[in-house]
């Protein structure tokens, strides 16, 4: 589960009571509402109006690619890996191309 404020546009994700209803992110907002509630709002696909829900609400994510930016164990060289972070999960470590022996080789 996610809080629904890490949503993005092209995020899918669905409610708890409705793990098999996938719903796509076109846009996000947010509203303050007091100091301690801020108001996370979704517009989705198939939806006539937008959704509204407390941002530290959970959601399943079902769809979350993410590009980051990992740093390789051996020499420091910088990688960007897009990755899809319900299914990948949050990236620790890498090694890069140069050090990877299952890796092809550089032409």
């Amino acid at each position: 589960p996610v809080p629904a404020h890490d949503l993005r546009p092209g995020d899918v994700f669905a409610f708890p009571d409705a793990p098999r209803t996938a719903l796509t992110v076109l846009d996000t907002g947010e509203t303050a509402v007091s100091p301690e509630l801020t108001l996370t709002t979704l517009t989705l696909a198939g939806c006539d109006g937008p959704v509204s829900l407390p941002g530290t609400a959970h959601v399943r994510a079902l769809r979350m690619v993410r590009t980051v930016t990992l740093h390789c164990l051996l020499c420091g060289k910088a990688e960007d890996t897009e990755l899809d972070l319900p299914r990948h999960g949050e990236p620790l470590s890498l090694v890069c191309a140069d050090h990877d022996p299952t890796a092809a080789p550089a032409a």
